[in-house]
């Protein structure tokens, strides 16, 4: 059957492409008689510079991004919308053998959060205290989720971005060997790129994505808003095929052929030995150790791709305290309505409709709250809610960030 709808998309060379990837290998698009077409590019920016030059539909962005295009924040389109999460976790924070030595000294417990952070602070002092340039660490893109979990772990001890330590934005591809020459002394990103440099002797993954924040997005699918209203049809076909693409993609039975698709040199382009760790949960530490991590990274169940409003505000309760928007946003009833209407819960459940997906009655939640699974009220029928603690505890509750919320 001729494909009716086509979509084009681009995505750069991460794990969390690959919902992506399978829609189209595995014939997903196709059953929704939609033509899917991927474009790879190296990098968050190169993709945000070709969003209209080459006329793509889609895009395969951090999580975060919808929400600042929404606030119109500098360098980004505007009025991105985000209806699908297309992966959560599979992020990992990888640093040089010198920094981890160094960082074992001063008490890190690998792959503990808040043992890095304190080490990572005490490491910060005494480079100031030697007159040595502070730490540098390389992120895909300067408003990423990777940076704003990076401050929430700094700021646990009391470090700050552009003080205690230096951020640099390079393409994930490039990390590795930044970190082999010296350029920087770490770097955090979705993965196959912490793995490969491990595997090339050259760091250490101390910690992950999954352990600073469970089951946190990482990258989404993020539309335009008026494309999204202009082709219902297009879109809903695509949440379907994707929502399908993370379920084959989520099954052990699948991943060494998953492995397989995502290595080849259009997709990730790397050994697809580099790619099973994220795939299985079995992460290499060095050489030498795994670290185990059960949903370290995952494409389906729990709710992995339900676009969740409170994520998005966590997000912006973060631009708002870091200063990457104007304070007076912080008041503002339209800001505050524009950061929770970048993800599209509303868009999603549509579109699971014909297939009777299970989704979550709510836009919103409490985020942190979940130390195990739970079931929860979803529109078809029984739903678990995976974990989503913070490292540290703490309880994000959006409601708490409303302009005219006084608690």
């Amino acid at each position: 059957m001729a494909a009716s709808k086509r979509f084009k998309a681009g995505f750069s060379p991460t794990i969390d492409c690959a919902v992506l990837v399978v829609a189209l290998e595995k014939g997903f698009a196709t059953d929704e008689s939609l033509s899917l077409e991927l474009v790879r590019r190296p990098s968050t920016a190169d993709l945000l510079a070709d969003w209209e030059t080459i006329d793509l539909q889609g895009l395969h962005l951090s999580a975060t991004l919808p929400v600042a295009s929404a606030l119109g924040l500098p360098d980004l389109p505007a009025n991105l919308v985000a209806p699908f999460v297309l992966a959560t976790g599979g992020a990992t924070f990888a640093v040089s053998q010198v920094l981890h030595d160094d960082l074992a000294e001063q008490g890190m417990k690998i792959p503990d959060p808040g043992t890095l952070a304190r080490s990572l602070a005490r490491v910060a002092a005494s480079r100031q205290t030697a007159k040595l340039q502070p730490l540098v660490f390389a992120v895909e893109h300067r408003l990423a989720v990777s940076v704003f979990e990076l401050r929430y772990l700094l700021d646990s001890a009391h470090m700050r971005i552009g003080h205690d330590v230096n951020l640099v934005v390079a393409a994930p591809v490039d990390m590795p060997k930044m970190l082999e020459t010296g350029d920087i002394d770490g770097f955090y990103v979705a993965e196959p790129h912490g793995t490969s440099a491990v595997l090339q002797g050259t760091a250490r993954i101390v910690t992950t994505k999954s352990h600073i924040w469970q089951n946190a997005p990482e990258k989404v699918l993020a539309v335009s808003r008026d494309w999204a209203s202009t082709q219902p049809a297009t879109l809903e076909a695509l949440l379907r095929a994707l929502y399908r693409s993370g379920e084959w993609c989520a099954s052990h039975a699948n991943i060494e052929e998953l492995a397989g698709i995502l290595a080849a040199p259009h997709y990730l382009d790397v050994d697809g030995d580099l790619i099973l760790p994220a795939l299985t949960g079995f992460i290499s530490h060095s050489p030498a150790r795994m670290l185990e991590r059960p949903g370290f990274f995952s494409t389906s169940n729990k709710a992995a791709n339900f676009p969740w409003q409170s994520q998005a505000l966590w997000f912006y309760s973060q631009m708002l305290r870091w200063n990457d928007c104007p304070p007076e946003f912080a008041g503002d009833a339209s800001a505050y309505e524009a950061a929770c209407e970048a993800f599209r819960p509303d868009l999603f459940r549509n579109a699971m409709k014909p297939i009777f997906a299970p989704v979550p009655a709510a836009n919103m939640k409490l985020e942190g709250t979940l130390q195990a699974p739970v079931h929860v009220g979803a529109s078809r029928s029984g739903l678990v809610l995976g974990p989503d603690a913070f490292f540290d505890g703490r309880i994000f509750d959006p409601e708490k960030i409303a302009p005219g919320n006084e608690n």
